[in-house]
């Protein structure tokens, strides 16, 4: 599973040159070159800078307005967020030549198609300090923010997807729907949470893990992301999600029933937006979100 939408990102010499030179000014020094990133679902530039003073991450404009928005939401968050789980925000740069948020480098690499024990006791270390971690002003409340998050009521509604469904759950429609109720309620407390755990979120560096790309961030109950990861983890060539959840266990993460409605919710969520057309500017959502749907699914039914 390609963890990521399956296009080549635009060149940093696509980007207005008044934005460039700004960008450059807040590294200091003069442009030496770039290493563009790929993967990702966010429709605009991203790569590493390189200057004769330094070197800084930079995502750029791009012509999707939804990646627009998400480049904007995240240069307003990052500052508030600790250094321990995220990179440090440079610069914001917001004016009539575009957007740009410059950050540090984070060095290290993804997980791999393979993830490891080792790699999953990184993230589960992060993760605890996440959990630890109080949301600062300004997150959104996750009980407001992501109160639609999920589709159990529309899939009901729609035949082809209810019937789709693997597991027999069909079956449990209305329980999942009843259980859905209660969802604002699950997610409900102070912690800051990422609210995108996936693998291209994820680098790994001299055995710790931090996580990048943070304009979904909001607050809300500790773990919340762990039932998100762990789907993305098995769809990507890790261990089930069963398997996996005892190892984040071991730092603190709680019982998987106690997030059900989490799960629940998460598993309707992608198998919802797997249905959906495919967005002409982020090909391979779909399908990404539809591996992560049969992960989530499978290991729903067997909680249920």
């Amino acid at each position: 599973m390609q963890a990521g939408a399956q296009r080549a990102r635009p060149a940093w010499s696509s980007l207005p040159a008044g934005l460039r030179a700004s960008v450059v000014d807040s590294i200091g020094g003069t442009y030496v070159d770039d290493v563009a990133a790929q993967g990702g679902f966010s429709a605009g530039y991203a790569g590493v800078v390189s200057t004769t003073k330094g070197r800084a991450f930079v995502k750029g404009p791009a012509s999707h307005a939804v990646s627009i928005m998400l480049y904007r939401r995240e240069g307003a968050l990052l500052p508030s967020i600790p250094r321990s789980l995220a990179p440090r925000a440079l610069a914001v740069i917001d004016g009539d030549d575009g957007f740009a948020l410059v950050t540090d480098v984070v060095d290290g690499a993804h997980p791999g198609a393979a993830w490891s024990a080792a790699d999953l006791r990184s993230v589960a270390r992060t993760l605890s300090r996440l959990a630890e971690t109080p949301a600062p002003g300004g997150v959104p409340d996750a009980r407001d923010d992501i109160a639609d998050f999920t589709r159990w009521h529309r899939i009901a509604d729609d035949a082809a997807l209810r019937d789709a469904l693997p597991h027999d759950l069909a079956a449990q429609i209305p329980r999942l729907v009843d259980m859905e109720r209660g969802f604002a309620d699950a997610v409900t407390g102070r912690t800051l949470i990422h609210g995108d755990l996936r693998a291209d979120n994820i680098l790994i560096g001299d055995g710790d893990a931090r996580f990048v790309d943070w304009p979904w961030a909001v607050r809300g109950v500790p773990w919340f992301d762990l039932p998100s990861l762990l789907p993305s983890i098995e769809a990507g060539g890790g261990p089930p999600c069963e398997q996996a959840w005892p190892i984040f266990q071991e730092f603190g993460a709680p019982d998987p029933h106690e997030h059900l409605p989490i799960i629940a919710g998460i598993s309707s969520y992608f198998w919802y937006w797997q249905g959906q057309p495919e967005p002409a500017q982020v090909p391979g959502l779909r399908a990404f979100q539809r591996a992560q749907a049969f992960a989530a699914l499978r290991w729903l039914s067997a909680l249920l």
